[in-house]
């Protein structure tokens, strides 16, 4: 019969130890992220930027060869056949119909365009996840003893930054793949 008994409003106390919990949570977060703060040394911070842009210049010149070799192409004829929706309709064709004329001329570039953010998007994801396993690789080295000793936190950063110079090599191959995955699906939808 307890089972069917109205349940109280939390209370205060309730409240109060959430508060109590969040701010203990809050302050755990924080450690560990000071913990990494103080690993990563200006050397590392260096090393690390620089294979960040390496793998951005890498996916820039991927991304600009889809836009001008794949993109611009399909995007020509879709305004190119947006163009032909007006001529065919003339001074007195309805506004609906260039509408739906229209739509249907930009379709494919549409598609095109989420093919592209799809991809990048997963590669995007892939390079996050594998950056995040260097870093938990990273943080569970770290002990009280080794966090007090240069000697020891030296051999923590090398550790993480070879797992970050794995990770940019493996994503710039990963490069060529996304822009052959990308061709091929356009190809199979035109």
């Amino acid at each position: 019969m307890n089972q069917f008994r109205a349940q109280r409003p939390p209370t205060i106390e309730y409240h109060t130890q959430l508060a109590r919990d969040y701010n203990y949570y809050l302050k755990l977060k924080r450690k560990r992220e000071s913990t990494l703060f103080i690993m990563a040394s200006s050397e590392l911070q260096v090393k690390a930027n620089q294979l960040n842009l390496r793998v951005e210049n890498e996916a820039k010149i991927t991304l600009d060869d889809i836009e001008r070799n794949m993109l611009r192409p399909i995007a020509r004829k879709a305004y190119a056949c947006v163009v032909k929706c007006y001529d065919d309709a003339g001074s007195k064709g309805a506004s609906e119909t260039i509408e739906n004329c229209s739509r249907q001329c930009q379709a494919p570039y549409e598609y095109a365009h989420q093919v592209v953010q799809h991809e990048v998007g997963n590669f995007q994801q892939r390079l996050q996840r594998a950056m995040m396993l260097c870093n938990d690789e990273a943080s569970a080295m770290i002990t009280p003893s080794i966090a007090n000793d240069a000697k020891q936190m030296k051999k923590v950063e090398d550790t993480v930054l070879a797992c970050i110079t794995k990770v940019v090599d493996d994503h710039v191959k990963q490069l060529k793949p996304l822009k052959q995955r990308v061709d091929g699906q356009l190809k199979r939808s035109s």
